[in-house]
């Protein structure tokens, strides 16, 4: 992951900050802050299935029902795929 997005997912996910304020922050629009942030979850969105894939080949015991219920479906839970859909 890109050093940029490491920082906007700080910002945005661990210190609380809107799109529009980390967007004012560095001089950048709110759709492109919320692109970005978009692109750095579908990396760790791919990193985290792959981890899970190599799991369930030694140790499939061990993945609970929603690591599951990702790897059939590229979501966590089910309101996430509907709210996908709209």
């Amino acid at each position: 992951m890109k050093e940029h997005q490491k920082q906007l997912l700080y910002y945005v996910i661990v210190r609380s900050y809107s799109t529009l304020q980390y967007a004012e922050l560095n001089g950048k629009t709110d759709r492109n802050v919320r692109g970005v942030r978009e692109t750095a979850i579908k990396q760790i969105r791919k990193k985290y299935k792959i981890a899970l894939e190599t799991r369930l080949l030694h140790l499939p015991w061990t993945l609970t029902l929603d690591e599951k219920y990702f790897l059939e479906n590229g979501v966590r839970t089910k309101d996430e795929k509907n709210s996908e859909k709209q």
